[in-house]
């Protein structure tokens, strides 16, 4: 029997939301990884998402090029590629509470039924974990707060993976936007991995997928080497 107790979620729930095809969303996951850039700190169920998407991610790639001007002329000195660094523009989402709906007060604590502060709704909660994993950046403390070693923040989203560590974080705050944040980050990306996703094309001398895809998303209905727009997805 279902309960009639009201509840509000995030739009997404955990780092799997994006394998599940019934829900048909793209989550951006955060996680921590170990010295070895390789191995997760956090289980898969505290793998963080956000309360919502941000509203843009810009990739900026960058050369690293130094010009001397001597009496010949400019002398360049091409010094191959630059850290590239990843923008985030965010907002909370409303700091929405149960009985009470948005909320823009601050201070203690209300009453559960009639008021209450904006710091006990998920928006805010989630915000503030974000934060965290800006002031950790990927380090481990012992108990005396010294870093025992370094760790990378990875980001995940659409079968980009970028692994770095935050470089800015700032709040904005604003009269015209009561119940919410405006958020910006930087992300300095030490080390890109792309996933390539693309059909499979038939290769009728090698008799075979290209890209070797052993579960290819194209195949022929009536195989034909020579006619490739005869087909369906599955």
């Amino acid at each position: 029997m279902g309960s009639n107790q009201p509840v509000f979620r995030s739009a997404f729930q955990s780092a799997d939301d994006e394998t599940n095809s019934n829900l048909g969303i793209k989550p951006v996951v955060f996680d921590i990884l170990g010295p070895d850039q390789e191995t997760s700190l956090l289980p898969d169920y505290m793998k963080m998402v956000l309360h919502v998407n941000p509203s843009s991610m810009a990739v900026n790639y960058t050369k690293v090029i130094e010009r001397i001007q001597t009496k010949g002329g400019f002398v360049e000195q091409h010094w191959g590629e630059g850290l590239d660094t990843l923008e985030f523009n965010m907002a909370t989402g409303g700091f929405m509470r149960l009985y009470s709906g948005l909320s823009n007060i601050t201070g203690g604590t209300g009453s559960i039924d009639t008021e209450g502060t904006r710091r006990e709704s998920i928006a805010y909660d989630k915000y503030l974990d974000l934060l965290a994993l800006f002031h950790n950046n990927g380090s481990i403390y012992d108990v005396t707060g010294k870093i025992v070693f370094q760790g990378a923040i990875k980001v995940t989203f659409d079968g980009g993976v970028y692994l770095g560590f935050f470089s800015d974080f700032s709040v904005d705050e604003t009269a015209d936007k009561p119940y919410q944040f405006t958020l910006t980050s930087s992300f300095t990306i030490s080390r890109e991995i792309l996933k390539i996703r693309s059909t499979p094309v038939w290769n009728k001398d090698a008799n075979s997928f290209w890209l070797g895809n052993p579960t290819p998303d194209w195949v022929p209905d009536i195989f034909d080497p020579d006619r490739l727009d005869q087909g369906s997805r599955r």
